[in-house]
């Protein structure tokens, strides 16, 4: 079996960490068919071949899955994919964070 894993820091919070995860998941479901459910703060997936978990934390989201036999194959694509939606995720996060707190900021109290 071929394990597949990838951390990846953040300072988004668990709350926005989690959708970030939800989001990577449902684009990897469209792709690959997976079956995905939280548990608690830990979203787990799964269809045949595949088994994994992402954990999300308030620092990081940490992706573990393994592969089968059939699917070990194509490693090396498949982690890219997650890395690069990931990563892509991630990003945009954290450029929207500063211009939603500076909104917050502008539009904070009324006279």
């Amino acid at each position: 079996m071929a394990d597949i894993k990838v951390v990846r820091k953040h300072h988004l919070g668990v709350a926005q960490a989690k959708k970030i995860a939800q989001k990577t998941a449902d684009d990897l479901a469209q792709e690959y068919d997976l079956k995905s459910v939280w548990d608690g703060d830990t979203l787990r997936f799964s269809r045949s071949g595949v088994e994994g978990t992402m954990a999300v934390t308030p620092t990081e989201i940490r992706l573990e899955a393994k592969l089968g036999l059939l699917l070990s194959a194509f490693k090396g694509k498949i982690e890219q994919h997650i890395e690069h939606r990931l990563d892509e995720l991630l990003l945009a996060a954290a450029a929207a964070a500063p211009a939603a707190k500076s909104g917050e900021k502008k539009g904070g109290r009324k006279a």
